[in-house]
């Protein structure tokens, strides 16, 4: 305990030494301070000249009327006027009362069409037979009106639909007046569309697309402001000739590069709060806070949860600055190295902006624009927990991984010294076989696993239509996922198969105690997900049930020992062969026991809710408890075989249940997916688990220290 005390310590006075010499550069407190309290309120007047601009400075439409002659300037003045549109003389400002609405200037134009030709008036109006015109509602009336317009020209075709409107308003009003005269109850149109938009509340709000710029900058001044911290302690260091001799000290490379990665983090993050602080003060001076945010404004937890995002999104940066700029020889090279990074930075950025992007499908794990969309989506109060998890999550692998690829190319010779660079240092094996697999091969795969088997599982259904070809394309990538990604970081890192995926063998009693744990423990894992859904008060979605039935239904098709091949065996045998093999050995050289086994649990429940759906928490949570006896029956047994085992046999049961549920039914046996079990089974179940679990612990106790030597 003195000893990791020491450790701490000693890296929190490295940090503070680099963090102390980075404050000291006037360009970091000119990004930290003065750009801040500059910027912001700029784009407050911005925003406020915007919003003025498009709610008080928008002009009348103002169009020109033109008649042949006199009397029919007369008729169609007193007609039009009647029917509520607004005709004035030529030059005559537009009423005060209608000054929103559009209005025509009238005049006399002998050649109605060389008028519109020549773009002087945009609609001539002229009566054919003048002589049968009268306003007697007693009377029949057959007047055959010319417009004339020009189709090319816009404002001339807006003003004619808006003449014609009129006119059809003016008939539809004589009309109504004939039929009253004639005491005829029939209206004059006898069915009429009444037109009720949809308001979209965002829109009217102004928080689609002009919010989505709020968190768009803030993390490009996240982003700036961790660049020059990042090339100054790195680049700018071995420029200098002090990398050499800080490396020489007698301090681990990785703490070296621990204490310039929480340097760097700390300015970036020192960064977010100035910008989110200067924002927040200038949206709240400004007043635009319901103009950008709804009537609400913007709110304290809005703001928490943005500078949560804004902490993610700096950790995963400031670790993929420091992978670039740990390869660069100067200074100026390294700000050129990082020029194509910004310029690929901003392209997914931008994608928050587009107002009608929804946060789902490869943009859930895409980086900095996942970020930007959740953001625009936490201001806009709209954002689902799923999808946030699936951010979050993804990110927080995104940050390890490039943490783990800088502490490589941070510790290569090529770097540190006189090579061109270390970027083949970080591609080449190790000299020596190594014993295990290490963290950072670890989070590399995981950066790499995760998208891979979100996108696949998110298009799955779309690939194939045949249930059959679908179950085998899914054995294929998860064989991929979980089996190839893993087998190829062991041959990049010179890692046995053995130390890495922890095959020895194990007693029978054991495999006993394993097939009686998987063959109760489904019913624990379906109690879970009901009395958390009933917890949280939520309702499954009848279509969800639907969705499910309908596939059950397909796969029912298939013979039952394929099913459970490709559902229950063959994910059980590759998940825990990287969960509670590769991940595990990993994990566990850097981790206490309890600490290794939540840490697979939490990612293992993680990969099970990879698609977003109304029960993800409640499999979340399923999956977690699952993983967490998995890991312990790891580190009991100091094998895999057992937990595939027992992963397995919990499968197939599962899958068996659904699978012949049916028969079931018919038989009287009820197991709905949405009701409690029986008490006695629950109790019988709960008893099975108890009972194989001990015999497990009692069948490992004497053999432990042998089968797991140093965990």
């Amino acid at each position: 305990m003195t000893d990791s005390n020491e450790r701490l310590l000693r890296l929190g006075r490295l940090t503070l030494k680099e963090l102390r010499e980075v404050l000291r550069d006037r360009r970091t407190i000119v990004t930290l301070v003065l750009m801040p309290l500059l910027m912001y309120p700029l784009i407050g007047v911005a925003f406020q000249q915007f919003f003025v601009s498009q709610l008080s400075v928008i002009q009348t439409p103002r169009y020109k009327l033109g008649f042949e002659n006199e009397r029919d300037g007369r008729y169609f003045m007193r007609l039009l006027r009647e029917s509520g549109l607004t005709v004035v003389d030529v030059g005559s400002e537009a009423p005060r009362s209608r000054a929103s609405s559009a209005f025509f200037e009238a005049g006399l134009r002998p050649e109605l069409a060389s008028g519109i030709e020549e773009y002087d008036i945009h609609v001539g109006l002229r009566l054919n037979d003048a002589a049968a015109v009268h306003d007697d509602p007693a009377r029949d009336l057959a007047v055959d009106v010319e417009l004339l317009f020009l189709q090319s020209w816009k404002p001339s075709h807006d003003a004619a639909a808006i003449i014609e409107k009129t006119l059809s308003a003016a008939s539809e009003r004589f009309l109504e007046a004939r039929l009253k005269s004639l005491r005829v109850t029939q209206r004059a149109v006898p069915i009429r569309t009444i037109r009720r938009p949809v308001e979209d509340a965002e829109e009217s709000a102004g928080s689609v697309s002009i919010a989505a710029v709020v968190p768009f900058i803030l993390i490009l001044m996240t982003v700036t402001g961790a660049v020059y911290p990042a090339i100054d302690l790195t680049a700018g260091e071995r420029e200098r000739g002090t990398l050499e001799m800080l490396v020489a000290a007698p301090i681990p490379r990785f703490g070296v590069l621990l204490a310039k990665y929480l340097a760097v983090l700390t300015v970036a993050l020192l960064t977010a709060v100035a910008n989110l602080v200067t924002m927040t003060i200038t949206i709240a001076a400004s007043g635009l806070g319901p103009q950008l945010f709804g009537e609400s404004g913007i709110s304290g937890g809005v703001i928490a949860a943005v500078f949560g995002l804004l902490l993610l999104f700096a950790a995963f940066f400031s670790a993929a600055l420091l992978v670039v700029t740990s390869s660069a020889r100067s200074f100026k090279e390294a700000q050129a190295y990082l020029i194509p990074l910004m310029l690929v930075s901003l392209a997914p950025g931008m994608l928050g902006l587009i107002p009608d992007i929804e946060l789902s499908g490869f943009l859930l794990i895409t980086p900095l624009a996942n970020i930007v969309v959740l953001g625009r989506d936490l201001f806009a109060l709209r954002a689902s927990g799923s999808a946030t998890a699936i951010v979050v999550a993804s990110t927080l692998l995104y940050a390890g991984a490039s943490i783990a690829i800088a502490a490589r190319i941070f510790g290569a010779e090529s770097v540190l010294y006189s090579s061109q660079s270390g970027w083949r240092d970080l591609f080449r094996p190790p000299r020596e076989p190594q014993k295990a697999p290490t963290v950072a091969s670890a989070f590399v795969c995981l950066a790499l696993m995760f998208p891979a088997y979100f996108l696949f599982f998110s298009q799955l259904g779309g690939v194939h239509e045949n249930i059959a070809i679908q179950q085998i394309l899914g054995v294929a990538m998860t064989a991929i996922v979980f089996g190839g990604f893993p087998l190829a970081a062991c041959r990049a890192r010179r890692v046995p198969i053995g130390p890495a995926f922890r095959l020895p063998r194990s007693a029978w009693v054991v495999f006993a105690a394993a097939v009686l744990v998987g063959s109760a423990f489904w019913m624990l894992s379906h109690e879970i997900v009901l009395l958390v859904t009933q917890w949280r008060g939520t309702s499954i979605d009848p279509q969800l049930i639907e969705r499910a039935n309908e596939y059950l239904s397909r796969l029912r098709t298939l013979p039952a020992a394929l099913v459970v091949l490709s559902i229950a065996a063959v994910p059980a045998f590759f998940e825990e062969a990287f969960f509670r093999g590769y991940l595990f050995a990993a994990l566990r050289s850097r981790m206490t026991p309890a600490a290794t086994i939540g840490t697979t649990a939490i990612v293992f429940g993680l990969f099970h809710v990879i698609r977003p759906n109304q029960l993800a928490f409640e499999q979340f949570l399923s999956s977690t408890v699952t993983g967490l006896v998995l890991g312990w029956v790891r580190w009991r047994t100091g094998s895999v075989l057992a937990g595939m085992l027992l992963h397995g046999i919990h499968n197939a049961v599962v899958i068996l249940v659904v699978y012949y549920e049916p028969q079931l039914s018919a038989r009287g046996i009820g197991l709905a997916q949405t009701e409690h079990l029986p008490g006695r089974w629950l109790i019988a179940g709960g008893l099975a688990v108890c009972a194989g679990l001990a015999a497990l612990y009692a069948a490992t106790r004497r053999e432990r220290a042998v089968l797991n030597p140093g965990i």
